[in-house]
């Protein structure tokens, strides 16, 4: 046994020992559940949740009475007041689907999935991934119908973009 060999039996020790050390160290730091607030994709505090739950439990009640300017008027206000949350975006994404103008709501789903990514997961509780799939197909044919009459060429691109961008998350979600 050469000298190389024993500096690599010492190297190999000393990491050996290091890492039983670092491990012994950290032995129930891991915690394995998560709180809801990581599991939703949470805001600032439980406070916060709460308060955007409610005014989504007011939001639900107003468009399911078909009352839209106060669900619009409570949805933007809450956009105003939370601007990273995906909730009021998601709501007003479900306003604009009661009107019936797609291509409006579109950007709303497009801004949602982008600040919670958890509504096109599968796996969670908040999936709206059917009802983003319904906003796409319909986007799509109001915009193929703008495009036969030749309407506003600017924003049918930029409509499109949105679509497709939300085409592309769908299919990428997890499944």
């Amino acid at each position: 046994m050469d000298w190389l060999d024993r500096i690599s039996i010492l190297v190999i020790v000393v990491l050996i020992a290091g890492s039983v050390v670092l491990i012994g160290s950290h032995k129930g730091e891991a915690v394995p559940e998560r709180n809801i607030q990581q599991m939703t994709g949470g805001a600032d505090g439980p406070a916060t949740n709460v308060e955007i739950e409610n005014n989504v439990r007011v939001i639900k009640n107003f468009i399911e009475t078909n009352n839209l300017e106060k669900a619009g008027a409570l949805t933007q206000e809450l956009i105003q007041k939370y601007p990273y949350e995906g909730g009021p975006r998601m709501m007003m994404g479900d306003i604009y689907m009661r009107r019936q103008e797609p291509l409006k709501a579109v950007p709303e789903y497009k801004e949602a999935v982008d600040l919670n990514p958890d509504y096109l997961d599968k796996k969670t509780l908040l999936f709206q991934g059917k009802k983003i799939k319904v906003a796409v197909t319909e986007a799509l044919a109001e915009i193929e119908k703008r495009a036969r009459l030749n309407l506003n060429a600017g924003s049918i691109n930029s409509d499109k973009k949105n679509v497709y961008y939300l085409q592309r998350k769908i299919a990428g979600s997890c499944s």
